[in-house]
């Protein structure tokens, strides 16, 4: 498959999932002014608690990792129950409001008189928000929940500063300029991510991340999962190096994203693991943003086009997932705490 014929991009449903992806940029600030509109009456909160799962667990995750840098405790939930309800706010993050698994605590958490807010498109939360005035950051429902990221990313940061908390601003020119590098108009030649989807398609790829990019690293195995149908694995550094190295085999690709903040023992590190297996068996993956919330957005765009251009390779269904909605739909658990939220709504 030639990643630059222009027909490619012109036919469905390729054509649907890049131009998705070109709208990131918007999306987010949409999602801001989205969050900003949300009334609460929390204000600098200690303690808070995120639920979400799949396309909107990976929001929670980023969500927390903006809380602690504003000073605040946060925890990610992506279970059915509570640790604790030492919280001094909840947010419930699902795209389509139907999430069992962020539904139960949520409802729990309510009954015990937390304060909570959503962040959805629609479904029971969407309802049971409107029913017990509860705060809700609408988001656009017209994309598969992965593909929400943005939007919902923005939600978060606009109820952020609701709750007085100082949160970064979004570079629109840096975002798309960077967005350009890797858009599909660019040949492979000069496309760092065609000629990584690549190589990735030729391999098994494991993913291998430290702190500062254990976000971004964990969003590319989720959208090769979901969008290319691509198994990855997925391991942390320096810790990979002391027992999950003794599997790699000539299958395996490594990946590695890059912060700007790498430590110089993590930088040489990677270096003797380059050296030790050759350059042919590792994958950098860099972005231009010399700021921790400009890198990470880079990162995630980074990921998100990479795993399309894998699935153009594979010949895979970016937009449309089987087994997920099916296990869904078997599992008499879903069924059960949907039942339950309807009678609250």
């Amino acid at each position: 498959m030639d990643l630059d014929s222009r027909e490619i991009y012109e036919r469905e449903p390729y054509r649907r999932a890049f131009g998705i992806v070109r709208e990131f940029a918007e999306d987010l600030l949409k999602g801001i002014e989205s969050g900003r509109k949300i009334k609460i009456d929390v204000e600098s909160p200690n303690n808070v608690i995120l639920m979400g799962m799949g396309g909107s667990g990976i929001i929670c995750d980023v969500a927390a990792q903006l809380f602690s840098r504003a000073g605040v405790r946060a925890e990610v939930l992506k279970s059915y129950n509570l640790r604790s309800d030492d919280w001094d706010l909840a947010i419930a993050v699902s795209h389509s409001g139907n999430t069992a698994e962020t539904i139960k605590p949520a409802i729990d958490l309510i009954d015990r008189g937390v304060k909570i807010i959503f962040v959805t498109s629609n479904g029971f939360l969407l309802e049971l928000g409107k029913k017990l005035g509860i705060p809700t950051a609408s988001v656009r429902g017209d994309v598969p929940p992965r593909y929400g990221f943005p939007n919902m990313l923005g939600a978060i940061i606009g109820i952020m500063e609701r709750l007085g908390l100082r949160m970064p601003s979004p570079d629109a020119v840096e975002i798309e300029t960077f967005r350009s590098k890797i858009d599909e108009s660019k040949a492979v030649h000069e496309n760092p991510a065609k000629q990584s989807a690549l190589r990735i398609v030729k391999s098994t790829p494991v993913i291998y991340v430290y702190h500062e990019v254990r976000n971004a690293g964990y969003r590319l195995k989720c959208q090769l999962n979901e969008n290319s149908k691509i198994y990855c694995g997925f391991a942390e550094i320096p810790e990979a190096l002391h027992n999950e190295i003794e599997t790699i085999s000539s299958h395996n690709l490594i990946i590695i994203p890059r912060s700007f903040k790498e430590s110089r023992e993590l930088t040489e590190s990677i270096k003797t693991l380059t050296d030790f297996l050759g350059e042919e068996k590792i994958l950098s993956i860099k972005a231009d943003s010399r700021d921790e919330f400009g890198e990470l957005i880079q990162l995630f765009m980074f990921m998100d086009y990479i795993s399309l251009y894998a699935a153009i390779l594979k010949k895979a269904d970016p937009l449309k997932l089987s087994k997920v909605p099916e296990l869904r739909k078997r599992n008499p658990i879903n069924r059960e705490i949907l039942k339950r939220a309807g009678k609250r709504t």
